[in-house]
C-alpha cells in the first residue's frame, strides 16, 4: 500500500494535453514531492471547478477555451488574471480557488534571459489572448510596446485597453524604430514556415516567438540566421510552468533543467 495518498493537481481544456503532464510531473519527481498532475478534457467548466472544491484538488492549469469561462467560478482573482481578464491557473489553498495568469509571468521572464526590458522598444505582433497577456506583463516590467495586427481594428482594441500604441498592421512594422520583436500571431503555430515580418528583421533586435512546436519556428531561424538574441516558444511555456509549479508546491522553486527536458522531450516525441 502506499504510504500516503498522492495530491492531485491537473489541467482542464477543451481536449487533453500531454505538455502539461510531462512537466509538472517532471517537476514534482525532481523536487521529491508526492504529486500526481492529470489532464481532463472538460465542456461542463461549472462542475469542472466545483471538482477541485469537492475532490481537493491543489491546483488546477486552464486552457483554451474555458479561461474566460472559469472566472466567475472563483472566490478571487490575482490582479494580474483580473487586468487580463483570463485565468490560466487555479490555485486552492484552504478552500479558497484563487485564478492567476502565468501565461504573463512567462512571456516576461523568459525575455527577461535575453534582455532587460525597462524602456525598451517592443513590437508585439498579434492582438489574441496571447498577446493580450503578453501585452500586460511587457508594460508592467517597464517596456514601451507598440502592437501590430493582421487587422489594424483589433489590435487598436489590445493598445487601448492597456493604454499602449497600435503601429496598424503587420506590413506597417520597421524595425529602425525597436529594440525588440515578440510574435504572437498564429505563424508558428498554423504555419511554422512562415515569418510574420519576413524581409524586416534586423541584427540589434531581440526576438521571441511564443509559438514552441517547431521549437525553432521560421521567425526564429530567420532572427538566428541575422545574429539577434532569441527566444523560441519553449521558454515562455516552460516559465509559465514554472509560476504554476510554484503556486501548487507554496513557493518552492522549480526546477527547470528537469522541467525543459521533459518539456523538449514531449515536443520531439508528439513532432
Amino acid at each position: 500500500m502506499p504510504r500516503s495518498i498522492p495530491t492531485l493537481c491537473g489541467s482542464i481544456m477543451g481536449s487533453p494535453f500531454s505538455f502539461n503532464v510531462k512537466v509538472h510531473n517532471a517537476a514534482y519527481a525532481a523536487l521529491g514531492l508526492d504529486y500526481t498532475f492529470v489532464c481532463f478534457g472538460v465542456e461542463d467548466v461549472p462542475g469542472a471547478v466545483q471538482a477541485i472544491r469537492t475532490l481537493g484538488i491543489r491546483g488546477m492549469n486552464v486552457s483554451m477555451p474555458h479561461k474566460q469561462a472559469v472566472i466567475p467560478h472563483l472566490d478571487a482573482l490575482d490582479e494580474t488574471a483580473r487586468a487580463i481578464g483570463a485565468v490560466n491557473t487555479i490555485n486552492h489553498v484552504d478552500g479558497k480557488l484563487t485564478g492567476y495568469n502565468t501565461d504573463c509571468i512567462g512571456a516576461v521572464r523568459a525575455l527577461q534571459e535575453i534582455t532587460p526590458l525597462p524602456g525598451q522598444r517592443v513590437a508585439l505582433l498579434g492582438a489574441g489572448g496571447a498577446a493580450r497577456a503578453i501585452a500586460y506583463g511587457l508594460r508592467e516590467a517597464g517596456a514601451r510596446v507598440t502592437v501590430f495586427n493582421r487587422t489594424a481594428a483589433r489590435g487598436e482594441a489590445l493598445a487601448r485597453d492597456f493604454g499602449l500604441d497600435c503601429g496598424g498592421t503587420l506590413e506597417a512594422f520597421d524595425a529602425e524604430r525597436f529594440d525588440g520583436v515578440v510574435n504572437a500571431t498564429a505563424a508558428g503555430f498554423r504555419a511554422p514556415d512562415v515569418n510574420p515580418i519576413a524581409g524586416k528583421l534586423a541584427p540589434h533586435l531581440f526576438v521571441m516567438d511564443a509559438a514552441f512546436i517547431p521549437v525553432r519556428s521560421r521567425l526564429i531561424r530567420d532572427a538566428d540566421a541575422l545574429g539577434c538574441r532569441t527566444s523560441d516558444g519553449t521558454r515562455m511555456l516552460l516559465h509559465q510552468f514554472r509560476g504554476q509549479v510554484e503556486l501548487y508546491t507554496g513557493g518552492r522553486e522549480a526546477p527547470l533543467e528537469a522541467m525543459s527536458a521533459a518539456l523538449l522531450a514531449e515536443i520531439e516525441r508528439v513532432g
